[in-house]
């Protein structure tokens, strides 16, 4: 009886863990897509009033390959790729990758590149929630599930889709295969990314 208690009472603990630092994620990934959606509609608006605009096209992307290349070279967890590949090597996300992953694909849409939202948002979140454990000092286990969180935080927040942005984090990573013991967390981490993107977009 005493055992059962025992191991009730750490899996209460462990939801309460995963539920805070995974609406951690949330709050820390929703900011930044928010401002991330923000800068792109100042920039593509910045950009669209010069009159030679597609012009502006090979400019734009020299720029992008000049910065990828000069700035902090050996940072390349910046593409989704290579952040699915972190995550699954279990490796750490630099805060320049985070940097580059934030900012190239604001300077390819502006200047009319072909690019989306969604992959710049899911692995700027997955690399600040590697950042975030690592600040934490979590183990491979747990930087992998807080990675996952910020992915899912990073899709569910710029679509506006919370539950599928979980399934998406969990799935997509794994190719067809589910991280289990990320679901509760990445399903909290989508709906406070949600939430808190939807707050200060509207």
């Amino acid at each position: 009886m005493k055992k059962r208690l025992s191991e009730e009472t750490l899996l209460f603990i462990n939801v309460i863990k995963w539920f805070f630092f995974s609406s951690l994620v949330g709050i820390i990934v929703g900011l930044s897509t928010t401002f991330f959606l923000k800068l792109l509609n100042l920039s593509i608006i910045a950009f669209s009033h010069y009159p030679y605009y597609f012009l502006l096209l090979p400019i734009g992307l020299f720029l992008v390959s000049l910065i990828a290349y000069y700035f902090y070279p050996q940072a390349q967890d910046y593409t989704t790729d290579k952040v699915i590949e972190s995550i699954n090597k279990e490796r750490i996300i630099s805060f320049p990758s985070v940097i580059k992953a934030f900012f190239l694909p604001i300077l390819t849409i502006a200047s009319g590149g072909s690019a989306g939202k969604e992959a710049p948002c899911a692995d700027v979140g997955a690399g600040l929630g590697s950042i975030l454990a690592k600040i934490l000092r979590f183990n491979d286990e747990d930087r992998k599930k807080l990675m996952i969180c910020g992915v899912s935080a990073g899709f569910a927040s710029v679509f506006g889709v919370p539950i599928s942005g979980a399934i998406f984090g969990l799935e997509v990573l794994y190719v067809g295969k589910i991280f289990y013991d990320a679901l509760f967390p990445a399903l909290v981490s989508g709906i406070v990314s949600y939430q808190v993107s939807s707050f200060f977009w509207d």
